[in-house]
């Protein structure tokens, strides 16, 4: 069953651990109201109307459209008392009201703000070159570079086109002021289907009912219209004192003031050009997760006072952080909640603008007119629009289209033939515009009288036939989905009432298939068990966690915590170095990247810990401290997460790995062993050391008996004298480091992550009390799969992934690997040389059934798209993949005459990608103002063959063209609602692990329209997603889409149908090794004295068939 249960996998308030240690007072915040200024702020000034040449459209702009600059601050803006009006203060303070608290400060501006900071002097001559510039500057209407995409104004724009997570608002990730309950029509209707479907299905819990039981949405009487603004409070448009405070520049007294005509905020009245739009902020941060930012800056007393605008600049990957320091707890509260909750109506009202909602759309228009005719005397008859004004709110609503399209329809319909449009004409100009074919099309497939509409029978034949879903157990709730949807379009045309009257529109039938419960991936249960012990499981991890951007100079950051958490990162990493005052710090040691306070880290990690999953966390460190403060680390975890944190073994797991389900909301730490704990030492260990190596066997007494394996037999690879055999070998190199330049690059043992050992302690001296704490999780040299180390339950093994890729290149070295792999922890994590955070192919770890593939996330290539896309849908969005059966016990098949003769059982995996149309795509920055939109959809397909993801290290060396790829027809100027008629793909795909199958789907732009030649440097992709394939659902789905940094779009597009045959089995012939076929090589040469010159591979790695997509692994 796969209706309605997708909203419980939203982030709640309620989801993030509260109970941090904060010194600020519990406030409260104003609601959702109507505007005090107009009804959806928009401005009421007279303006220029843009040329629709011009007025190009940006993603980070306005619905409160003005194209003139900044007016100008008086110096009594900023009043001598902020007040707040009565309505918001509507909660207790622990002491006294906000308002009262507020109205007790001096009745004058102070000189310096609460926090003591000396204003900068302004009275100081300038010099002259600063006096022209300043001049200059102010005489400029736009000081910013305007990207392409980008209107003469981005004012003039209507709002956000990102989807913003819900942990970037201050107030639905860890409140540290408690959230106001307020509900939208969207929420009451979510909360329907939720009942709905609990219900019918018998779901009454969930594996985050712990969290989640105070969740907001499951109490509101009312349902307040969600086109109203939240209230501007007068103060934030007078403006208040803050102190603008970083590390390159002095402390700043500014007065911040919130323009809601404009939608900014501003702070210099004399640099109009100096300013951040609404729509450009990407998180709002306060409390506890700014206290490390207070240290950075060298301002700890400011904790309750700080609060951080994390936003983008436009034409720049990177962001940009503007910290400011309020006079008062409360005016820091005022700010944060109100521009958390501005952000989440304008997003709301955003969805509903393109979804073309008739009350979103009645408003933007009226925004419109107020643009056009100012304070002007008008009656709704007399508001109009001309082509040239349609065509320039198309580009602000992101309706790319032909100027052919858009003239066709506006002709057909202006029917009053006045060559203007009025509100209703326009409405009709839409509903042309937005027409869908490809439904139409499906529509008449399904329904006896497509013209009158779709019936309930045959809406839940269309259900049961083409998506796959399991209609006759919920029957129910699929007719009361029925009638909602009926509803909700506003089309019901049922004269009785009762649901077998009702008819199903082409616009309900469109809310349906884009609606979230028509997704592609299988939602995750309400409730479930993981109940396999650890090792069983692939665990989602992280490398270098704190870092958010490159390996050598980036920046350290609890963000990089935030974001993996919240994104249901399961292992984070914290590297450790001693820092001052005997605290320990978290860093990229001898590099030039930043630091951060463990504590702070380790305060962040809590509070954000089980926001997605409530299934255990893993925290892996990098102990690189002295012993002084390796005893504060510990003292530290303990203080912090207190009962979380795992210190002993359960009693039902003294001697085997617990499964995920019984540490739930639990923190386990991954640390290397202490000395004293160890049951021996490896004697003549040294970094290089070959996985099979006889070399790697440590000195053991004769008296002493190595403890045999748990549950692993002998492997014969392993035993002593195979190991002499293969020390015969003259030739033998070393396998993980062939000579000393590698030697530098390669040359970590097991359990040593940094990646840079100069200047650190002996990472081999754990003190015991941080040992204790790897109770589940061990970190050993590793010395051999056969030492007795090697058979603890709660060891684990970390390499980096060329030292894993060196040793597992023969048959015996994979079969190790394996083996090890069945019953024990391993961790594999980038190579040092990965300077930019690129990451490695994580399938090739998770075939040779490695738990923990840590990459780097703040990096969004290819390998982390599929990483991210493994752990989601099912069970999987719990951060733990259960492994396949062949990668968790040894299989033992019946005896077989094919099997015996060589061959080996495969599975055969068919399906096929329909891609049908693409719906609303965002025009990029960086295409040209002139140049039209021609786009084409690439499908992709990985599935664990070497090679098939790119890596950037090596692409320009050697490239690797993925077979599994096609491409659809190129639809000329038309990213509003392209419809493709040669998208229609098949794959067969015969491999080992169907589970490691993955599909991608790439929007990219044509330079002319004709040419999609994949190696033409003008052809640039511009949106894409993901997905397993085994956790798609069939049937015509909506495909969500995601820009080059992983942001899902709020309304761009992709719809698709899916069909997966049955999983087939069939026996293929194995292939010789590498190893074989040299041998047979060297062979002939020596009898027939002669070498194979043939250019072809000695390996046949599976044979493609380019028509069928074929592909064998």
């Amino acid at each position: 069953m796969s209706i309605f249960p997708s909203q419980q996998k939203q982030l709640r308030p309620s989801q993030v651990q509260t109970n941090i240690e904060t010194t600020q007072a519990s406030t409260s915040l104003p609601i959702s109201a109507k505007s005090a200024s107009s009804v959806g702020s928009s401005s009421q000034q007279g303006s220029p109307i843009m040329s629709p040449d011009t007025a190009v459209l940006t993603n980070s702009s306005s619905i409160q459209a003005s194209p003139e600059s900044v007016r100008e601050l008086d110096e009594d803006q900023c009043p001598p008392n902020f007040q707040l009006p009565e309505s918001i203060v509507s909660r207790k303070t622990s002491c006294n009201s906000l308002g009262q608290s507020l109205m007790n400060h001096s009745s004058a501006i102070p000189e310096t703000p609460g926090t003591g900071v000396a204003p900068s002097t302004t009275n100081q001559k300038s010099s002259l070159i600063r006096r022209i510039s300043s001049r200059a500057s102010r005489r400029l209407t736009t000081g910013r570079r305007q990207s392409s995409a980008a209107p003469t104004s981005r004012d003039a724009s209507v709002g956000p086109c990102l989807l913003r997570r819900r942990s970037d608002s201050n107030t639905t990730a860890p409140p540290d002021f408690p959230p106001v309950a307020v509900e939208s029509e969207s929420d009451a209707d979510e909360r329907e289907e939720a009942r709905l479907f609990r219900a019918v299905g018998g779901h009454d819990a969930s594996i985050r009912s712990a969290s989640t039981a105070g969740s907001t949405t499951d109490s509101a009487a009312e349902e307040p219209n969600t086109m109203d603004a939240p209230t501007v409070p007068p103060g934030l448009q007078r403006g208040t004192w803050v102190v603008k405070v970083s590390k390159k520049s002095r402390p700043k007294r500014v007065c911040l003031v919130y323009d809601p005509d404009s939608s900014k905020l501003t702070w210099d009245k004399k640099r109009p050009n100096k300013f951040i739009h609404l729509d450009e902020v990407l998180a709002v941060r306060s409390g506890s997760d700014v206290r490390q930012y207070g240290i950075d800056l060298n301002r700890p007393e400011a904790e309750g006072l700080l609060f951080t605008i994390i936003y983008s600049v436009p034409k720049k990957s990177d962001s940009k952080i503007m910290h400011l320091i309020t006079e008062s707890p409360d005016i820091c509260n005022v700010w944060t909640k109100f521009l958390d909750d501005m952000l989440k109506h304008r997003q709301e009202l955003m969805t509903s603008l393109m979804a073309f909602n008739n009350d979103a759309i009645a408003q933007y228009w009226q925004s419109e007119m107020a643009r056009q005719y100012g304070d002007q005397p008008r009656s709704s008859g007399h508001e109009e629009l001309d082509v040239a004004g349609v065509k320039r709110v198309c580009q602000k609503l992101h309706i790319y289209s032909s100027q052919a399209t858009l003239e066709a329809n506006f002709h057909q319909s202006d029917v009053r033939r006045r060559e203007r449009l009025s509100f209703s004409e326009f409405m009709d100009f839409l509903r042309r515009m937005k027409q869908r074919p490809e439904i139409q099309r499906i529509i008449r497939s399904i329904a006896k009288h497509p013209e009158a509409g779709i019936t309930m029978d045959e809406f839940l034949d269309f259900l049961r036939d083409y998506q796959g879903e399991d209609v006759d157990s919920n029957r129910g709730a699929w007719e009361k989905e029925f009638t909602r949807l009926i509803r909700k379009s506003g089309t019901d045309r049922s004269e009785t009432g009762r649901p077998d009257g009702q008819m199903m529109s082409e616009a309900a039938f469109i809310g349906y298939v884009s609606s979230k419960h028509n997704g592609p991936l299988v939602e995750e249960p309400q409730e479930y068990t993981l109940d396999r012990p650890m090792n069983e499981y692939f665990i989602s991890s992280s490398h270098n966690t704190y870092l958010t951007g490159r390996q050598i100079a980036g920046t350290s950051s609890v963000e990089g915590y935030i974001s993996a958490l919240v994104q249901g990162c399961r292992c984070v990493e914290i590297d450790c170095w001693n820092g001052p005052n005997g605290q320990p710090k978290v860093t990229h040691g001898q590099t030039l990247t930043s630091n951060v306070s463990f504590r702070e880290v380790l305060v962040v990690i809590k509070k954000y810990a089980f926001v997605k999953t409530l299934f255990p966390l893993w925290i892996s460190l990098e102990v690189r401290c002295s012993e002084e403060q390796q005893r504060v680390m510990a003292v530290i975890l303990r203080e912090v997460f207190g009962s979380q944190l795992i210190e002993e073994p359960l009693a039902s797991n003294i001697d085997m790995l617990p499964s995920p389900s019984q540490l739930l909301e639990h923190v386990l730490v991954k640390v290397k062993k202490p000395r004293e704990l160890q049951g021996f030492e490896s004697m003549g260990r040294r970094r290089g050391n070959s996985l099979t190596s006889p070399m790697m066997r440590p000195t053991v007494p004769e008296n002493t008996v190595p403890a045999p394996s748990q549950s692993l037999p002998q492997s014969p690879m392993l035993s002593p004298s195979h190991s002499s055999r293969r020390l015969a070998s003259k030739n033998r190199v070393n396998t993980i480091a062939e000579g000393r330049v590698t030697d530098l690059l390669n040359g970590h043992t097991s359990d040593n992550d940094s990646g840079s050992d100069a200047g650190s302690f002996d990472t081999d001296n754990t003190v015991k009390a941080l040992g204790q704490l790897g109770v589940y999780c061990a970190g050993v040299k590793f010395n051999g799969f056969d030492t007795p180390e090697a058979k603890e339950f709660n060891h684990i093994f970390s390499f980096q992934e060329s030292t894993l890729q060196k040793n597992s290149r023969t048959k015996e070295m994979k079969m190790a690997l394996d083996l090890h792999n069945m019953r024990y922890l391993m961790r594999v994590y980038p190579d040092p040389t990965r300077v930019q955070s690129t990451n490695f192919d994580p399938l090739m770890y998770w075939r040779r059934g490695v738990q923990m593939a840590a990459l780097n996330w703040q990096s969004n290539d290819v390998a982390m798209q599929v990483n991210r896309a493994m752990f989601d849908g099912r069970t999987d969005s719990s951060g733990y993949v259960l492994k396949p059966p062949v990668l968790r016990n040894i299989q033992v098949l019946p005896f077989n005459l094919e099997i015996a003769g060589g061959k080996k059982e495969r599975s055969v995996v068919s399906f096929s990608i329909d891609v049908l149309s693409a719906q609303q795509l965002m025009r990029p920055e960086k295409l040209g103002a002139n140049k039209a939109m021609h786009p084409y959809v690439e499908v992709e397909v990985f599935d664990g063959r070497a090679n098939c993801i790119r890596d950037p290290r090596t692409e320009s060396i050697v490239h690797v063209d993925n077979p599994l790829k096609a491409q659809t027809e190129i639809v000329r100027e038309n990213a509003f609602n392209p419809t493709f008629n040669e998208g229609q793909f098949r794959f067969k795909i015969t491999t080992k692990y169907p589970e490691f199958i993955f599909v991608k789907w790439t929007v990219k732009l044509s330079p002319n329209g004709e040419s999609n030649n994949g190696n033409s440097k003008d052809i640039y992709g511009i949106a894409s997603w993901t997905a397993k394939l085994a956790n798609l659902r069939q049937g015509y789905r909506t495909i969500p889409l995601e820009n080059e940094k992983g942001e899902q779009y709020l309304f761009s597009t992709l719809f698709c149908r899916i069909q997966v045959d049955p999983i087939a089995k069939t026996m293929v012939a194995t292939p010789r090794s590498k190893q074989e076929v040299n041998r047979l090589k060297g062979l002939g040469g020596k009898v027939f004295g002669r070498m194979d010159t043939s250019p072809r591979s000695s390996l046949d790695r599976g044979s493609v068939e380019k028509t069928s997509f074929e592909s064998a692994t």
